[in-house]
């Protein structure tokens, strides 16, 4: 009995039918329901050249993404809930003890369950993002250049998504190790999530100075991650942001420079920023790039081996019974 055993066995927990509908419903459900009740407004009280929709379209997808589909709804419903029962859910059961006393290693063990994970989230976030493109297409009437634009975000918002699934997996595996109770582990996850996604946003704006000057950026999960979504994006034919989408990239995550002015401009007079005589897309925020993208990466990538290395030493020093 070998990792591939494990995973082939989780791998057919994780796609029931109904967890499957369920994921898959809601990232659609958000995806395509927010923009009809919100972004749809923009393009029915403006008059806006066919660039400038796409350019919104574009914007609306990026930041949707960021937030639910490779973001919040991606880390803790579709990844970190299972990852959190993992390890404590076989224990419980009395599996643990049968499935160690093969001539199967821990470390075996929690591959995996760790790969089936990842394998599986892919799957599903590559559907989520595509069906909403499509179901976008299908529902607005889009032109084959808009709907192109759109789906040529798809593989660079997946990559960014491999990166958030492979940190969040690790992090929710190593709790499911290391804490026994089940309210404990969630709490513990949904503040990691929230200091993530979070702690940057209050330290920029309350510290501004101390965050720079203590190079603070490196801890900084929510900037890290916006530092390799903005990367990511910038490979894309399509990836130019319109300022609005680049302003909220910048409040969220610190991937742009964003002050107090492009923050009033961007909730209260956001018509200021486009130019419907030329129909063009008004100038760029400029990128604070704190760091390297490419350090950002290593970063993420690190605490996700790290985290791994965590439940594997707590997996082996845990007496089964």
């Amino acid at each position: 009995m070998r990792f591939h055993i494990v995973m082939a066995k989780t791998i057919g927990e994780l796609m029931s039918l109904k967890r499957t509908g369920a994921i898959i419903g809601g990232g659609l459900l958000i995806g395509v329901g927010l923009y009809f009740l919100v972004w749809q407004n923009i393009f029915e009280t403006r008059d806006m050249s066919l660039d400038m929709q796409t350019s919104y379209l574009v914007g609306y997808l990026i930041i949707i993404s960021f937030i639910w589909m490779a973001g919040f709804y991606l880390a803790y419903l579709v990844v970190g809930t299972p990852g959190l029962e993992f390890v404590a859910k076989e224990e419980e059961k009395g599996t643990l003890l049968l499935m160690v006393s093969k001539p199967l290693s821990r470390l075996q063990f929690l591959l995996g369950k760790f790969l089936a994970l990842v394998l599986t989230t892919m799957l599903l976030e590559i559907i989520m993002l595509l069906g909403t493109v499509l179901l976008l297409g299908k529902l607005l009437g889009l032109d084959s250049d808009t709907l192109g634009a759109l789906l040529g975000l798809v593989p660079w918002i997946f990559l960014f998504s491999v990166i958030v699934t492979l940190l969040f997996a690790s992090v929710s595996i190593a709790l499911s190790t290391v804490i026994k109770s089940d309210t404990v582990r969630g709490l513990v996850f949904m503040l990691i999530i929230m200091l993530v996604f979070g702690a940057g946003p209050v330290l920029r704006m309350m510290w501004p100075d101390t965050y720079e000057n203590y190079h603070l950026y490196y801890l900084d999960g929510g900037y890290n991650l916006g530092n390799t979504y903005v990367s990511l994006l910038d490979q894309a034919e399509s990836g130019r942001m319109m300022p609005q989408s680049q302003a909220w990239l910048g409040i969220t995550t610190g991937a742009y420079r964003a002050g107090t002015e492009v923050v009033l401009t961007m909730f209260l007079g956001a018509s200021e920023a486009l130019d419907p005589d030329i129909g063009a897309m008004p100038p760029s925020l400029e990128k604070t790039a704190y760091i390297n993208p490419a350090v950002s990466v290593i970063l993420c990538l690190a605490v996700s081996g790290a985290a791994f290395g965590v439940a594997n030493v707590f997996l082996n020093r845990k007496e089964v019974h």
